[in-house]
């Protein structure tokens, strides 16, 4: 089974770790790696259990920081009182429009793991399937979903012959939780020497420059001309002026740039726009220049 690093998440690099690599060779000389726009925290993990780096993570939305927190400084011991509960559209719905109202870890648990692509804004399952996939859930939380993987199966299976459900039978959120359960279980958490939820540039500008010249910079900010993430928007002028500018070393994950920025490599990846709809798409990755590399080639990641 593959591993999955961070949680689920829209626009997650997961399919582009391979780059990431390469990054952590090139510059492997380094101390500090800083990751301005870490959404799904996917880089950032990988860094942790892959490198020697201290990782510096930050992103603006304070709800999904908040999870994380949560998962990594205590242990999940709050989200485990609801980590098997049933989530529904009218409660999705109450927690998406009415944050105020709920701690703001289970505000980032609950768009995150219940949303359809991990948008953060639409409830994860259409009207024509939600009452089945309701009826499965509990079906497995009630017959023992919790004893181990092969149990799971078995009961996915028993599940399908009841109801006389045809074909592949997932069910989304469960898978989800479990991508959770292995960022929980993070062992270089000593690494990680910080967590914050503030405007990137805010971010980088607080880091002292002791720290900034012993490290490098990667931006996965959100894409220009495509549908945004909850709170990411961006003024990309003023990104861009930034990253040609910086004294230190930044490379970008973006499908464009300005014109006078080239390319250091490119990587063709799958997006899916609907549940039957993928596209081929090429996403890149920019630097500014501002680094003696060392010598390296791209090789995927274990």
């Amino acid at each position: 089974m593959k591993k999955h690093y961070g949680i689920p998440y829209k626009g997650s690099k997961e399919k582009i770790l391979s780059l990431i690599e390469y990054l952590f060779t090139r510059e492997r000389d380094k101390k500090y790696f800083i990751d301005p726009f870490c959404g799904g925290f996917s880089v950032s993990a990988y860094s942790l259990e892959h490198s020697h780096f201290k990782v510096l993570a930050n992103d603006l939305n304070h709800y999904v920081i908040a999870l994380y927190k949560e998962m990594l400084h205590n242990k999940s011991a709050e989200i485990k009182k609801v980590w098997f509960d049933w989530i529904s559209r009218e409660k999705f719905t109450d927690v998406r429009d009415n944050p105020s109202k709920y701690p703001d870890w289970y505000v980032g648990y609950v768009l995150t793991i219940w949303s359809f692509g991990n948008n953060q804004r639409s409830y994860m399952f259409g009207k024509h399937i939600e009452e089945l996939k309701r009826t499965a859930h509990e079906y497995l939380m009630e017959n023992g979903y919790k004893e181990n993987q092969q149990k799971r199966i078995e009961l996915v299976k028993a599940f399908k012959e009841r109801e006389a459900v045809l074909g592949r039978f997932r069910l989304q959120q469960l898978e989800r939780l479990e991508q959770l359960e292995r960022l929980e279980q993070l062992q270089q958490l000593q690494q990680l020497e910080r967590l914050d939820s503030v405007d990137w540039f805010e971010f980088i500008q607080s880091i002292h420059e002791t720290i900034l010249s012993q490290s490098f910079i990667y931006c996965d900010p959100p894409y220009e001309n495509t549908d945004k993430y909850q709170m990411n928007d961006i003024n990309y002028e003023k990104f861009w002026e930034w990253f040609r500018n910086c004294p230190y070393p930044v490379y970008v994950s973006s499908y464009s740039a300005p014109a006078d920025i080239l390319p250091l490599h490119s990587v063709q990846k799958t997006s899916l726009l609907s549940s039957k709809n993928r596209e081929k798409t090429t996403e890149n990755i920019y630097y500014n220049g501002k680094s003696k590399v060392q010598p390296t080639r791209i090789t995927p990641p274990s």
